[in-house]
């Protein structure tokens, strides 16, 4: 009611139609809106590349700089020390997270220097992003793939991952096949060894979505897996795998107790688990598993996410597997994306930040909205028109 004094002291009013004000509020949050989704859309696209690339590389950089000097080489110099123990003649298992077969494979590292084969480790790392983002951006322009390139080195997760030398990077190119290609059963194989030697926790929702939607692919990843676990006892003796799944189980239970070593580096993942966490975690699992039911590529990044916060531990360079998720998320949450990419680097620097800011991205990605049908990689769209 609008309410007036005239000369006389007499209140006179004049009421607002019903609804009004209602509809005025609902009318400028919608500008408000439109407006915002205006400015992001324009300066979508390059703009947005641009501004990723340079944020990634102040702070990559940054990173690099302060972490050097603790970091680099500590993972693969430790294959490198295992195979050297393995060459050597030792029996007993080397003590690692990974299968005891990694010391086999690790093998060329004992031909060169420690620091060589630290290098080598972080060059393959290099390799593996440059060709994936040759593969992801093929038909764009050579500075948007440029702009790209630069964005995905100098990712803080990246530049954790090549300076330690870790395998993270290894099993994305195992998984990109799956990913990106219809399913068939030689697509499965590149992921069977990367579990054979590497089966870390974070890819377990990995497996959930191959159940759904990726069955061939899956039972040639089951078969290779047993296949070269099988050739390790042989070689190595039963023994060394028995000591390493002790490894594990320690692992698993300072994981539940919260005294992992690696908690003094920095653990990204809802463990350990507290009434809030917990609750957490199970929304989480339940929310990936709506989204795998529902739609292939939202499923997969919701997989990514969720391997990420349900793991015993996720520390910053094992963010690097969400590289393979960019893509994908670009073609249903583009706006999320594009936030979620120009603050990444900064996230870690915060408390919790980075666990809240993969709760934003998988949330994105099980979404309850209708959703139209899976979005089928183009091999298999090709095949379906024949």
């Amino acid at each position: 009611m609008e309410r007036h004094a005239d000369g006389s002291g007499r209140i006179r009013g004049r009421l607002r139609p019903p609804g009004r004000d209602r509809v005025q509020e609902v009318t400028a949050i919608g500008s408000a809106r439109d407006r915002l989704a205006a400015v992001l859309e324009r300066w979508a696209g390059r703009p947005t590349l641009f501004a990723v690339a340079v944020m990634n590389v102040i702070t990559g950089l940054g990173l690099a700089v302060t972490i050097f000097a603790g970091n680099f080489g500590v993972d693969s110099g430790l294959y490198r020390r295992c195979a050297v123990l393995l060459a050597e003649g030792q029996t007993d298992f080397c003590g690692f997270l990974y299968s005891p077969l990694t010391a086999v494979v690790a093998r060329p590292l004992t031909w060169i220097s420690p620091t060589a084969a630290m290098v080598a480790m972080s060059l393959i790392g290099i390799a593996v992003v440059v060709t994936g983002v040759v593969l992801e951006t093929r038909g764009h322009a050579l500075v948007d793939r440029l702009l790209v390139a630069i964005a995905a080195l100098s990712f803080a997760p990246t530049v954790h991952e090549l300076l330690l030398g870790q395998t993270t990077l290894l099993i994305a190119a195992a998984i990109y096949p799956l990913a990106r290609r219809a399913d068939a059963f030689r697509n499965g194989i590149p992921f069977g060894i990367a579990l054979a030697l590497a089966p870390k926790p974070l890819v377990v929702p990995v497996l959930i979505w191959l159940v759904v939607w990726r069955r061939q692919a899956l039972a040639a990843t089951v078969l290779t897996t047993l296949l070269l676990t099988g050739v390790g006892m042989a070689l190595l003796g039963v023994g060394q795998y028995q000591e390493w799944i002790a490894v594990l189980s320690g692992a698993g239970n300072a994981s539940v107790a919260g005294s992992l070593s690696l908690w003094e580096r920095g653990n990204f993942s809802l463990w350990p688990l507290n009434p809030v966490t917990f609750v957490i975690a199970c929304v989480v699992g339940i929310g990936t598993l709506w989204a795998i039911l529902r739609d292939s590529s939202r499923g997969f990044v919701a997989s990514l996410f969720a391997g990420l916060l349900l793991a015993p531990y996720s520390q910053l360079y094992a963010f690097s597997i969400l590289l393979l998720a960019v893509r994908p998320a670009l073609e249903f949450a583009p706006r999320t994306t594009r936030v979620l990419a120009l603050i990444a680097n900064v996230m870690g620097a915060f408390l919790g930040a980075m666990t809240a800011w993969s709760l934003v991205g998988l949330t994105a990605s099980a979404s309850f909205r209708k959703m139209s049908p899976a979005i089928e990689p183009p091999e298999a769209s090709a095949v379906a028109r024949g």
